[in-house]
């Protein structure tokens, strides 16, 4: 029966999230409040997923959270835009600008996985100093959580365009469950020094 019970959990919090991302704007508040819910399932064993995501939903600050956690995501949508834009140049500044706008996006796709987790624990962060501490502690971390942020994206992603039902099962939420880990291990491995 429990594995029952975590299996819908799990279901149910994917499709709340599904429906809430639909209209995009929303799509940071609904990442945040999946990203709490998450927490509170696994680590304060709270099992009323979706409860627990309408209330993070209603009690953090939209235009916040907006700010906290869209502004990396547009960054990221950015970088993918502009590689994609100088992949086809064929000049000496094309392939420069190419593998600025590279080194950028994936700095600012393995920081998301620390973006997600440290809103998540903490909704008062000015946004200067949380995407600070989320770009040092990618960059700190770049060869040993780095990997694992980028296989887990570029997975999800595969799978996503290998069959886009698949994002029914669950794979939005097995991303960020799996971000998570990601990024509390890359918390540690920073040590209480250097850790925000």
């Amino acid at each position: 029966m429990a594995a029952l019970a975590a299996i819908f959990n799990f279901l149910a919090l994917n499709l709340v999230l599904l429906i809430a991302s639909l209209p995009v704007i929303t799509l940071p508040m609904a990442v945040n409040a999946a990203t709490v819910a998450l927490h509170r399932w696994r680590d304060e064993g709270e099992d009323s997923v979706v409860a627990e995501f309408v209330g993070a939903l209603r009690s953090r600050p939209p235009l916040r959270t907006t700010v906290l956690i869209g502004v990396p995501l547009a960054a990221a949508a950015v970088g993918v835009a502009e590689v994609h834009h100088f992949i086809r140049g064929g000049s000496l500044t094309d392939r420069v600008y190419l593998g600025l706008g590279f080194g950028a996006l994936l700095i600012t796709l393995m920081a998301l996985g620390y973006v997600f987790l440290l809103t998540a624990r903490e909704p008062g962060w000015s946004p200067a100093d949380l995407w600070t501490v989320c770009a040092g502690l990618a960059i700190r971390n770049a060869l040993v959580t780095g990997p694992l942020f980028l296989i887990e994206i570029a997975g999800a992603t595969a799978i996503t365009l290998i069959d886009p039902a698949l994002l029914l099962l669950g794979v939005p939420l097995l991303l960020l469950q799996l971000m998570k880990l990601t990024a509390q291990f890359g918390l540690r491995r920073a040590g209480p020094k250097q850790a925000p």
